[in-house]
Parts: C-alpha cells; sequence; structure tokens
C-alpha cells in the first residue's frame, strides 16, 4: 500500500499512466520473466505447503486493491512456479481435438508444447487467473440465492448487459475491412464497463461457467451452407437446462421472448413457430435470422488458449474451498452434450471452439503497440490516485475508481470497504482538485484535470448502474439521468445511461419517462430499445389485464 501527501498525489497518477502501456488492462505488469527459468523441485514438499502457496497466489489476485500491482503479479508468478515444482501429482491431460478445427493462423501461435508444458508465463498467466477470479466472484454474487438454472441465467445476462455499455468494436468475427481494436482480454472488459456483443456474449458465458451452468454460442451457416462442413456464422449465446437451448440476445440486451412474448424461448421453440423470431423485426430492420435458419445449427464453445492448457487444469484440480473456481473447459464433451438440444438427429452436428477468444490473442500479439494504447486510453481513469477519505490513522493513497470495480466483482458494495465508497472517492469536489493541481506545472495540471474529470464521470455513471442492481432506483435514476444524461448529453456514457435509466424509470413505475429514453436511443442497443418500449406496460394498465 502507498501513503503520500495530498500535494503529491495527481502527480502520481500521471506517472502510473506511463505505466498503463506496459502491461496488462492498463496496470502494471510483473517484469517479464524467461520462460525457461527453473525454479528449484523440492525432494519433498508437504501437501499443506503447496496448499499454502497455490492458496497465496489465488488471495492476492483476489484483493489487487489492496496491493501494488506490479508486484503483486510477480509474487503470483513466483508462488505458481514455486507450487508446480513441487511435486504437483501429475493428472490425465490431452489436447482438446477441437483446436485441429481452428483456422492455421489461430493455431500456430498456440502449439501444442505450449498447451501440455507446466511452465507459467510471468504475464499472461497471472492475468488469466485474476480474470477468472473476478468472474467467479461475480458469478457468485450476482446469483445470489438463486438455484433454478434459468433464474441464474437471466440474473447473469441482466448484469451483463446491463454493466457493460455496448459498442460496435470488436466485430464478431474480425475481416480484412473491420480487423476491430478493443481486443481486450476479459479482466479489461470488466474494468472498462463496455463491451461488443461479441464481447458481452463471451462474459455472458465465462460467468454462467463459473456458476455451473453449460452455456455456448450458437451458429448458423453461412448463406448456401448446406455443406456439412459450410462456415458457422457466430449467433447468439444460450444456456443449456433440462434438455433445452435457451436464447439471449446481446446486441439487443434482452433474452428472445418465448411464445406469446413471455419468458425465454428454446432452440425447439424458435423452430417450430416463426412468430417468435419475427417477433424481433423492426419496420426499420428485419431480425437476421429466422426460423427456417434453425434447421442447422452449429455449436461453438467459448475456450481461450489457457482454459484448455494442462497448467491450468492442474490449477483447477488443486483449488478447493473459496478458492476454488472453474478454469478448465472440456470443450469437445461440452459441444456432445448440447448437440443433444438441437433439433438435428440425422448426422453430427457441426461444432468447434468458437474463434473469437483465439482472435483476441492473435490481435494482441501482432498490434501490440496500438492495442495497448487503446487499453492505456481507455483504463487511463482507475490509474488515478487519491488520498483515501479520512478515517483511523494517516492518510493512505489508493486509486478509487480501481478499487471500486474490483470490490464490486466481489459483491462487496456497502460500508466503507464496499465499492460505493470508492465510487463515492472518485467523485472529489473541485475544491479538492484545485487544491491537488495548486502546485503543479501548467499543462500537467490540465492533463489530470481532464484525467480526473472522466474519472469522475465513470464513477457517477457506474454507480448508477450499482444503485439500479440493488433496487435503489430513485437513487439509480439521479445518478444516470440527472448526473450523467443531463450533464454530459455527448459524453461517452451518455448511450448507457439512457437505457439503464429506462430500466430504473420503468422498475419504479415510471413507465413514460421509460419509453421516451428508450424511443430516444440511437445506440448499438437501439433495436433491443425499440422493442422493450413497445412491450411496457403501466402498472395500472397490468393491473385491469390480469385476471
Amino acid at each position: 500500500m502507498m501513503h503520500g501527501t495530498p500535494r503529491t498525489v495527481l502527480a502520481v497518477g500521471l506517472s502510473l499512466l506511463s505505466l498503463a502501456g506496459c502491461g496488462d488492462g492498463g496496470q502494471a505488469t510483473p517484469k517479464a520473466a524467461r520462460q525457461d527459468e527453473t525454479v528449484r523441485a523440492v525432494a519433498v514438499v508437504p501437501a499443506e505447503v503447496r496448499k499454502q502457496l497455490l492458496d497465496g497466489a489465488i488471495g492476492v489476485l483476489r484483493r489487487l486493491d489492496d496491493f501494488d500491482e506490479a508486484a503483486a503479479y510477480e509474487q503470483v508468478f513466483d508462488r505458481l512456479n514455486q507450487w508446480s515444482h513441487a511435486g504437483v501429482a501429475e493428472i490425465p491431460w490431452e489436447a482438446d481435438p477441437l483446436i485441429d478445427r481452428l483456422p492455421e493462423e489461430l493455431r500456430e501461435r498456440m502449439p501444442a508444447e505450449a498447451l501440455a508444458g507446466s511452465t507459467f508465463d510471468a504475464v499472461d498467466d497471472p492475468t488469466f487467473l485474476r480474470d477468472q477470479r473476478w468472474l467467479a466472484d461475480l458469478a457468485a454474487s450476482v446469483r445470489g440465492e438463486a438455484v433454478d438454472d434459468l433464474d441464474i441465467a437471466n440474473r447473469l445476462f441482466t448484469w451483463t448487459v446491463r454493466s457493460l455499455a455496448l459498442v460496435s468494436d470488436p466485430p464478431m468475427q474480425p475481416t480484412p475491412d473491420n480487423l476491430g481494436r478493443r481486443w481486450f482480454r476479459q479482466g479489461e472488459i470488466l474494468l472498462s464497463g463496455r463491451a461488443s456483443a461479441a464481447q458481452r456474449s463471451w462474459i455472458f458465458l465465462e460467468l454462467l461457467r463459473h456458476a455451473g451452468l453449460r452455456g455456448v454460442m450458437l451458429a448458423t451457416q453461412a448463406e448456401g451452407g448446406d455443406a456439412a462442413d459450410a462456415p458457422l456464422v457466430p449467433w447468439v449465446p444460450a444456456v443449456l437446462s433440462e434438455g433445452e437451448l435457451w436464447l439471449y440476445e446481446p446486441t439487443y440486451g434482452m433474452p428472445i421472448p418465448g411464445p406469446g412474448g413471455e419468458g425465454v424461448a428454446t432452440v425447439r421453440q424458435a423452430a417450430a413457430d416463426p412468430t417468435i423470431l419475427e417477433a424481433l423485426d423492426l419496420p426499420e430492420r428485419r431480425y437476421p435470422v429466422r426460423a427456417g435458419d434453425m434447421e442447422r445449427l452449429g455449436v461453438l464453445v467459448a475456450a481461450s488458449p489457457a482454459s484448455l492448457s494442462r497448467r491450468m487444469l492442474l490449477v483447477e484440480k488443486s483449488l478447493v474451498g473459496s478458492n476454488a473456481m472453474s478454469l478448465a473447459v472440456p470443450a469437445t464433451s461440452l459441444v456432445a452434450e448440447v448437440a443433444a438440444g438441437l433439433l438435428q438427429q440425422d448426422g453430427d452436428v457441426p461444432g468447434g471452439l468458437w474463434a473469437f477468444p483465439w482472435h483476441c490473442e492473435r490481435m494482441r500479439r501482432e498490434q501490440p503497440a496500438e492495442l495497448q494504447a487503446e487499453i492505456a486510453r481507455e483504463l487511463a481513469p482507475l490509474s488515478v490516485q487519491l488520498p483515501e477519505p479520512a478515517g483511523d490513522g494517516p492518510p493512505r493513497l489508493f486509486r478509487p475508481l480501481f478499487t471500486a470495480r474490483v470490490r464490486e466483482f466481489r459483491g462487496e458494495l456497502d460500508g466503507r470497504s464496499g465499492a460505493k465508497f470508492a465510487y463515492l472517492a472518485a467523485r472529489p469536489s473541485e475544491t479538492r482538485i484545485r487544491g491537488f493541481l495548486s502546485s503543479m506545472p501548467p499543462q500537467q495540471a490540465d492533463l489530470l484535470r481532464r484525467l480526473v474529470g472522466q474519472m469522475k464521470e465513470d464513477a457517477t455513471y457506474f454507480l448508477g448502474v450499482v444503485t439500479l442492481r440493488e433496487g435503489e432506483f430513485e437513487a439509480a435514476i439521479d445518478f444516470l439521468d440527472r448526473m450523467t444524461l443531463e450533464e454530459s448529453p455527448e459524453g461517452r456514457w451518455a448511450d448507457a445511461a439512457r437505457i439503464n435509466a429506462a430500466a430504473a424509470y420503468a422498475a419504479d413505475g415510471q413507465v413514460d419517462s421509460a419509453r421516451q429514453l428508450l424511443e430516444a436511443d440511437e445506440s448499438p442497443q437501439r433495436f433491443g430499445s425499440r422493442l422493450t418500449a413497445l412491450r411496457l406496460v403501466a402498472p395500472e394498465a397490468a393491473e385491469e389485464s390480469s385476471p
């Protein structure tokens, strides 16, 4: 933890910006360590010591807001390698055969020997484990007391579309004309609070897995694709439960409604009843998938290279208790299991790995400078340091926005150690800001003023999302409508604030206000907003229509 005087606070924040492009997530990452570096194996290491090494590594990742990140990642890497060289039991493992179905340009940078190795990577593996820890904690806190599969899936999907503002980049499938720029890993997506439809799908599927549910990307065959090997075009994520596949639309920000507009549609229902998908039509846009396209769907499993590796399977099998989490994806068996929920009974269901996570890794290696600049730009406000509001003991420097995000992922929302406290601390008054900037050179002060202003906007919006999640609708309306949308109508959160404020108004019974906001939406989610607006019913009308 770092301490300092208020006058040095924003200068420190500026120095952190210089680190943003040096590693993952715009945050400081461990110094590169040689991958062939060996850790001396201890002849006999007690099982309890091995457990402490692994639990210690995961514990650091769980509470990154309490550590200097550069030192934390180094510590995690060291403990992982000590653990792996301390007599970890061997387990059966072989490369998943679905890897061979990926395009060669995706496979060539992740050879089988890299997946089979037991040596941890100094940068990528701590980051992967950090992201999975955040996702596992999120899945646990968002599901709450829910036990029904569909109830859990609905809660996770609602969190995903409300917490990740929809953007158009990167695309579902990169093309030479549209490579995309925002090839963020999962933790970076969570920190930024912004995601494309593909990234929303990826996060949703990861949350499902950590909640113990099975989810896949469904795909349609490309036009004219009657052959068994016709290209698969990713469509929407689906949840397997009770032998059925339930459909969720990430671009529209809503589950695909079932018969009569009720509940969540299944693949079988959408294939048998053309009106289910036709109900997603609007005068300005015909929904691109029809009942006839359901006759031959494909199954794509969301699995990044690390989740198919031997070392992550070893870690997963060794984690117990509160540290346990799902790290390895049994891709081939999942395709086989999901195939039974599809309509095709005559022959194999086309399936494979979803290429999107692999494209992410490829783009990060082929465009490292451009990508790190994009990450640094978007996540820069999380680097700002401020004194923690007065409490017991001397003032402590902390990064309020980063701290708030990490606490929210853990489900710690209330109290002095909760996310809401840190979000409020990320909204310093103008008097405090002027005090911080008074001793700085003008150029540096201008840069930091803009950065702190962006941090305040981010914190205000995120507070609106958190209070909406907690059912505090009046507070959510205040943060999202008055303090975000009205104060920054052209700001980067305006579209998402409009959609979430509409949800708060609707939940508060103010249907007309909700409808007006949804009808004004021009974001990438606008088609879903239009449909939601059409289906809004005033509370009194709902009472009159009820039996």
